[in-house]
Parts: C-alpha cells; structure tokens; sequence
C-alpha cells in the first residue's frame, strides 16, 4: 500500500526560536512582511539569515546554513 501523506522535505525546519519583542517591533516586523509580500515568519527567518552570513562571512567565521 503507497504511503499517504504530504512527501518529506529534504531540509526540514525542525527547530523552534521564541523571541521576546515589543508590541511597535512585531507591528514593524508584520508590516514589512506584508509590504513585501510574505509570511512573517519567513520574512523574519529570512532577515535573520541575511544579517548571520553578512556578519559571520565579515568575520571570516563559517555560515552554517549555507554549508
């Protein structure tokens, strides 16, 4: 019998970040992603990658999502 279901993905985001903001900070956060378009949460994750491999690659440091 085939499986059911949605298929695996192949780089699955399988770990949780809970960050404290204020109230004006999430607002920004919510209408910049609504201004371009996307989620919040991808808006944030992918804000957060782009600032990690800017400061780390300024530091010569390894990136260790873009391994």
């Amino acid at each position: 019998m085939p499986k059911r279901g949605r298929p695996k993905k192949d780089n699955p985001l399988d770990e949780y970040i809970e960050l404290r903001v204020t109230t004006a900070e999430k607002q920004a956060f919510r209408d910049a992603a609504e201004y371009t378009g996307i989620p919040m949460a991808t808006w944030m994750r992918e804000s957060l990658r782009r600032i990690a491999a800017k400061e780390l690659n300024s530091a010569d440091r390894p990136v260790a999502f873009l391994k």
